[in-house]
């Protein structure tokens, strides 16, 4: 047996004490006391793990100790075995009353005696063991609970960050996030070569911006005392509250944060692309209107270059007519020029009018440009 196993044993009558204390002190740490009172006075020094209690005792009988031990919040879960004369049935009820787990009657004899203990030793064993796998499934239940409920505001914050349009959306999503967790911080965003920071405050102070400046260089995951900054290339989440004082919630936190802070650069690099691309869009769209406004005043003016042109050369022609009489040429002769300038002049007016295959050309590309900026949309 455990000599650890402590017994304390009460009895006014000294013979039974030293025959109770010779038979158990082999396998037990044994004590013993002539009364309810000398009892009481070392159990606030020492709990036992077994009380053997005799009944009829002067001043304070077994049952009246036994209920002040009861009665005690300390020693309430000490086990009490009436040892008694008295053994008639009220006797028992009476002990049974009092709190006590079991009763041995006088005379005793040492192997019942040391039986009994070893069954309440083994009871009480066995409450222990049942007792700590109940300790360890409340605090499992209670881990499991909060690493749900600590999961569920993690699954309600990558929804929340879908639908964000704007970094000050997705800032307000990730503060929101820290805040329900319990915890302070302050997050910044690096967006085409612009950078915003934010705490739960507003604008972040120049210490703060200056420790995000420190921390953001310090790889993916920092700690330091109470802090944890979490980096990426677009985003830096500086928590100034971890719960270091407990180990599991931190490190649960320090995860859950760190997938948050991976969506949300996923998030941000969606957002500065499509930013680029709304950008490009722009540009291309601003293009494309100074494209239509060429070409419709390119168009015009070859229009009237056109008209222009054509009346010059008839004017040409009709000059030349003149000339021809002057030179005193034959009316045949003049005719064979007269056709041979006609012919070469409708000609040239030919060959420079291809301004409608140019606006049309113009205008389908300006068609498919439209459509494609269409599309991005």
């Amino acid at each position: 047996m455990d000599k650890g196993y402590k017994v304390f044993v009460v009895d006014d009558a000294n013979v039974n004490r030293r025959i109770l204390e010779s038979a158990l002190e082999k396998n037990y740490d044994v004590e013993s006391f002539e009364s309810g009172s000398a009892c009481l006075t070392r159990m606030a020094e020492k709990v036992p793990d077994l009380l053997l209690l005799d009944v009829d005792m002067p001043e304070m009988d077994g049952f009246t100790l036994c209920r002040k031990i009861k009665a005690n919040a300390a020693t309430q879960h000490v086990p009490v075995i009436f040892v008694s004369a008295l053994d008639d049935l009220d006797s028992r009820l009476t002990g049974y009353d009092a709190g006590g787990t079991d009763f041995i009657a006088k005379p005793f004899s040492f192997p019942e005696v040391k039986k009994k203990i070893e069954v309440v030793q083994r009871v009480g064993e066995e409450k222990c063991r049942l007792r700590g796998q109940l300790d360890e499934s409340e605090m499992l239940t209670s881990l499991v609970m909060s690493s749900l409920d600590e999961y569920a505001l993690l699954v309600k914050f990558l929804r929340a960050l879908n639908v964000c349009e704007r970094p000050d959306d997705v800032a307000t999503a990730v503060l929101d996030l820290l805040r329900s967790f319990g915890l302070k911080g302050a997050v910044q965003f690096r967006l085409a070569g612009d950078e915003m920071t934010v705490d739960h405050q507003g604008q972040v102070t120049p210490l703060e911006s200056s420790i995000i400046a420190h921390v953001r260089t310090l790889g993916g995951i920092a700690t330091f005392k109470n802090r944890a900054a979490f980096n990426f290339e677009h985003a830096t989440v500086l928590v100034s509250n971890m719960p270091v004082e407990n180990p599991d919630l931190c490190g649960r936190l320090r995860d859950h944060l760190a997938i948050a802070v991976e969506t949300l650069e996923a998030r941000l690099q969606t957002l500065e692309a499509r930013s680029e691309r709304d950008a490009t869009k722009a540009e291309v769209a601003d293009v494309l209107q100074g494209l239509v406004r060429v070409m419709q005043e390119s168009g015009e003016k070859y229009r009237v270059a056109h008209a222009q042109g054509a009346t010059t050369i008839y004017q040409l022609q009709d000059e030349l007519r003149g000339v021809f009489a002057s030179l005193g040429m034959s009316e045949a002769q003049e005719d064979t020029i007269q056709s041979i300038i006609e012919m070469k002049t409708d000609r040239l007016v030919e060959l420079y009018d291809f301004s409608a295959d140019i606006e049309k050309t113009l205008k389908a590309l300006c068609a498919r440009l439209n459509q494609a900026l269409g599309q991005e949309q």
